[in-house]
Order: structure tokens, then C-alpha cells, then sequence
């Protein structure tokens, strides 16, 4: 979403920012790529997550022509962390150039589920068990890794097995050192963290691996979540560095820079964009002569998906009115755990004005279970729906039964316009 896309709509007020390419007013209400949303909430109810597959392939859209842009060979693993429902996966399985970035061996084995070669899944997580390392090998996805440690047991793994060639191939991820993520939150900036080698001791660990019988054959780099305009500088020197060490190793034939295009959360967010990251990467790392991979998440999927919820309650309390949900913190974590606030819009009326802040509550029983506080909002009635949004990304997927509430449902509005159901 750009800054000015709320003129597009004809609407100047702040309190619609939230208004996108996908998500607009129609004449029965929210529509998502011109589905009423209300209907589904009445068919299927609440709370339940809603994905768009035009605007997931919009959002691809966007990212290849960025990538093509670099003049680089290049190529886009979703992060199927951010969203492994099965209608969505299938999409990404449709469009044929694209493969899954995994962290788990669970991911990796649903990957493979949805029809995924082993050669289009990318593996990158830390800590690994030696059941873990067994169960990848397993599959057989590329893997990176961040530790001595996973090389050394990694290595042990494919000699057991007798592994040669392609197998015996590895990624490192490094340290970005660079703090970037959406306002500079802890929680959402990989730099100085616990993932990755720092980049001046890469060659001797590409030294190393080659000692245990293993070949570098790329880089990863991930500096942060949801990345602002703010932060292209010190993007640039951590692409201008990885470049560096690129030139170094001469195994290396592919550099991966994770994901962090985001999204707007608020009103004044303003997100590193997808041409100026494009230019980046043309300016850094396309004249090492290496593919470019990346694995956007919440670039592709967020505003590809929205959360209905009922409002179950509405109350003055203390002079304060608070407005309940029957969905919590156990259904989307992010004000919770993040402090990241979605943009809460009734499903029938989205364009009505505010008459007042509210505090907006789940139905969980812990303090932090508030999805915002003074809150403009509008008048609101028990037993109406709501939409959250953006919340295509990183809501299901970091779902739990906390208080055993349960989950949400999940569809999928398909290009047809149909629904497809599927399982989480």
C-alpha cells in the first residue's frame, strides 16, 4: 500500500489508511477483491480469517517485476511461516516459478505435502536437535545454517548416510548487524541478534565447513520485519557487506536477503518499498554476478487477508465505553506480543464516522488481551461483525488454544470468486 492510497478511494480522513488495491467499500459492505465480506462471516462465522488469492498474486507480481528490475537471475521462496494454509500454499504451487522458505521440519514436510521438490524448499533455522537435523536430511531441502555447532552435526548427518554432491552443499546465514525492523522494535530487528555468523568471520567458517566435507554454496541475510523507508541506508550496508564476503568465498552462487518488505500497521507507517529495495539490490549485490533469492512473508500475504470477529459486547465501564470480541489474543497475537495495532472497521458500515475513542477487548482471560486502546470508533451494536486488518499474515500461523478458545476458521477467496476450505 502506498501513502497516498487512500485518495484513490476518494477518502481523505487518516482513519482510513487501511483502505487498499484489495480491500474496499461495496454496496453490501467490506468487500476483499470485491466479496462482500459479511456474507462469509454469516456463512462460515467468526472469527474467521479471509485470503484473497488475486491480491496474493498481485503482491508476487509486484516482487518479480522489483527482482527483474535488478537485472540479476533471481528467484522467490515464500515464507510459509507467515501462512501455511492450504488453500494458500496451493496458489503458491500454481504459479510455478515460486518455491517455500521453511524453519521447521514440519514446514518442510507440509511443503513437500503440497507438491513442493525437494530443490524448491529452503530450509534456515537455529538450534537444531539432532532429530531435527535427521528429519531435514530426510527431505533433503537446501539448508542454511548459523552455528559451528549445525555444520559440524549437520556434516556428521550426511556422512552417516553416505551423502555426496548437491547434499552435501550449505548456506550461512549471517548477522545484518543493521537494526531495521518496523519501528526499530527489538522483537522485529534481526541485526546483533541471536541468528547468523557476523560477516568477517564468514570466510573462516566457509573454511571450516569445508573442512567437515561441506561446500558454501550461499548467504543468508534477514535484517528485520516490516522494514520503513528510514531504513534503506543501513540496508544497503548490510547487502554492500554481504557483496563483501561474497566476493570472498568463490563457492558462493547465491545470495538470499530473507524478506522484511511489510506493510502498513498505522496511519503513519511508511514502508521501505519494493522499488527501493529493488534498487538496492541492483546497486549491492547484482554486480557480484549471483541469484538473488528472497523470502517475503508479509509482503505477499497480509493484505491478502483480513480477521472477522463478532462484537459480543459494548459497555461504558468507569466512563470509558470498551467493545468486545469473540476472538483474543490466542486468535491474532499482534497488539499483544507486538504492540501492533490492526485497523478495526465494522463489516456493514466501513466508512462510518467515529463518535468516540473505545478500548477494544478479547475474549481472553489476561490483561493484555486488548486489541487497542482510545481508539476512535465508531457506534457499534452487539452481535455486529468487524474486520481486522491487514491479517493475512502471521495471524493463523501464530494461532494457539490458550484458555482452550480454539481457533478461528480460514477460507480462501479464489480468483472465481469461490470459496475454497482447507485445512490450517
Amino acid at each position: 500500500m502506498t501513502a497516498n492510497s487512500t485518495a484513490s478511494h476518494g477518502i481523505q480522513s487518516q482513519d482510513r489508511w487501511w483502505m487498499s488495491d484489495g480491500l474496499s467499500e461495496s454496496p453490501a459492505g467490506l468487500a476483499l477483491d470485491g466479496v462482500a465480506l459479511a456474507p462469509l462471516a454469516e456463512a462460515h462465522g467468526t472469527p474467521l480469517y479471509v485470503h484473497s488469492e488475486l491480491t496474493l498474486r498481485r503482491r508476487l507480481g509486484e516482487l518479480r517485476a522489483a527482482l527483474q528490475a535488478t537485472g540479476a537471475p533471481s528467484k522467490i521462496y515464500f515464507a510459509m511461516k507467515c501462512n501455511r494454509f492450504g488453500p494458500v500454499l496451493e496458489v503458491m504451487r500454481r504459479e510455478g516459478d515460486l518455491g517455500l522458505d521453511t524453519c521447521s521440519p514440519r514446514e518442510v514436510e507440509r511443503a513437500l505435502a503440497h507438491g513442493f521438490a525437494p530443490s524448491e524448499i529452503s530450509f534456515t533455522a537455529g538450534n537444531l536437535s539432532e532429530r531435527d537435523l535427521a528429519r531435514v536430511a530426510d527431505a533433503g531441502p537446501h539448508v542454511n545454517l548459523d552455528t559451528r555447532s549445525a555444520l559440524r552435526r549437520w556434516a556428521a548427518e550426511l556422512n552417516r548416510r553416505g551423502a555426496r554432491g548437491e547434499a552435501r552443499k550449505v548456506g550461512l546465514r549471517l548477522d545484518p548487524k543493521v537494526k531495521v525492523g518496523w519501528r526499530a522494535d527489538p522483537k522485529l530487528s534481526y541485526g546483533d541478534s541471536k541468528f547468523g555468523f557476523a560477516f568477517d568471520e564468514a570466510e573462516e567458517v566457509a573454511r571450516y565447513a569445508a573442512g567437515l566435507g561441506l561446500e558454501v554454496d550461499e548467504l543468508h541475510v534477514h535484517a528485520g520485519w516490516a522494514m520503513p523507508r528510514s531504513a534503506a541506508d543501513d540496508l544497503g550496508s548490510a547487502f554492500a557487506q554481504m557483496a563483501e564476503v561474497a566476493r570472498a568465498i568463490p563457492s558462493v552462487r547465491v545470495l538470499d536477503v530473507g524478506g522484511g518488505l511489510g506493510w502498513r500497521y498505522r496511519a503513519d507507517d511508511d514502508p521501505l518499498t519494493p522499488a527501493i529495495w529493488s534498487g538496492l539490490l541492483r546497486q549491492h549485490l547484482a554486480p557480484t554476478g549471483r541469484t538473488i533469492v528472497c523470502e517475503p512473508g508479509t509482503y505477499v500475504a497480509a493484505s491478502a487477508g483480513v480477521l472477522l470477529c463478532e462484537v459480543t459486547t459494548v459497555e461504558l465501564r468507569r466512563g470509558v465505553r470498551w467493545i468486545g470480541l469473540n476472538a483474543g489474543h490466542n486468535i491474532n497475537v499482534f497488539a499483544a506480543h507486538y504492540g501492533i495495532p490492526l485497523a478495526i472497521v465494522p463489516l456493514r458500515r466501513p466508512l462510518a464516522e467515529p463518535v468516540g475513542p473505545a478500548n477494544i477487548a478479547g475474549n481472553i482471560n489476561e490483561a493484555n488481551d486488548v486489541f487497542a486502546r482510545e481508539r476512535p470508533m465508531p457506534e457499534l451494536e452487539e452481535g455486529e461483525w468487524v474486520a481486522l486488518a491487514p491479517a493475512g499474515a502471521y495471524g493463523q500461523s501464530m494461532a494457539s488454544d490458550h484458555c482452550m478458545r480454539g481457533f478461528a476458521g480460514e477460507i480462501l477467496i479464489a480468483a472465481d470468486g469461490s470459496v475454497q476450505l482447507g485445512v490450517r
